[in-house]
């Protein structure tokens, strides 16, 4: 049987990455990718397209009917801010409570939905990594929301690394520091380059592929007792323990 792997969020930037990594590195030999809308370029050989709203039952009942009796690989991308939000925001430290719902059941809703619906996929060998954030780990006063939905993500991991160890699966994270993405476009390129400039000690803004690579490392055989971790892939961000 194939190896195989699902990612959520396939289309966008992180996730498109991840699924070329993965199989560019020979982790797994199929990628099913998953997103609420169709990928902008064609993925690569390897790659099937499922669209899937992974926070409606129905969709993902249907989205479980296509992946096979072993998954070897979960990835949980999905996650941000919707844009625009559900409703407009005033003041982004208290936004209306449909706005920070919104954003729980993007960043860490929709990981336990996925992986509760294929956890008896899992089996010996297996992995499970989501894409977290910096924010979880520190102040985020730019959007107190995200930075705690990111935090809840990943205090599930890590009781999920303890409940699945019995069964061989591990469980980790990766938390991206300042990724040039949609939430950022939202606010200003030269704001981001500023903060990159002063808040990361290697003074370069991290990509979709330096994260896709600590990904495909934390699945892969090569990290096989690694489990309940979270690699910081934020160029020390973290180290100076700037709030943002």
């Amino acid at each position: 049987m194939e190896s195989t792997a699902l990612v959520t969020a396939a289309a966008g930037e992180i996730g498109r990455a991840v699924v070329e990594r993965l199989l560019a590195e020979k982790v797994v030999q199929r990628v099913i990718a998953v997103d609420c809308a169709e990928p902008r370029e064609p993925l690569p050989d390897g790659a099937e397209f499922h669209c899937c709203d992974l926070l409606d039952s129905a969709q993902v009942a249907r989205l479980a009917d296509v992946v096979p009796q072993r998954l070897d690989v979960l990835v949980n991308v999905l996650g941000g801010e919707r844009r625009p939000p559900v409703r407009p925001v005033e003041d982004t430290a208290w936004p209306p409570r449909e706005v920070w719902d919104d954003i729980f059941a993007l960043n860490a809703t929709s990981a336990f939905v996925v992986t509760g619906a294929l956890r008896d996929r899992l089996t010996r060998g297996s992995a499970v990594c989501s894409v977290s954030s910096i924010a979880a780990a520190m102040p985020w006063a730019v959007c107190p929301a995200y930075g705690a939905a990111k935090a809840a993500l990943e205090h599930w991991s890590g009781s999920l690394a303890v409940l699945l160890a019995g069964r061989g699966v591990r469980v980790n994270l990766v938390r991206p520091g300042f990724v040039w993405s949609r939430q950022w476009a939202a606010i200003d390129h030269d704001e981001f380059e500023r903060v990159v400039a002063d808040r990361v000690p290697l003074r370069e803004e991290q990509t979709a592929a330096d994260v896709a690579a600590s990904v495909a490392f934390l699945c892969s055989p090569a990290a096989r007792h690694l489990t309940g971790q979270a690699v910081n892939v934020d160029g020390g961000a973290a180290l100076v323990r700037a709030a943002r």
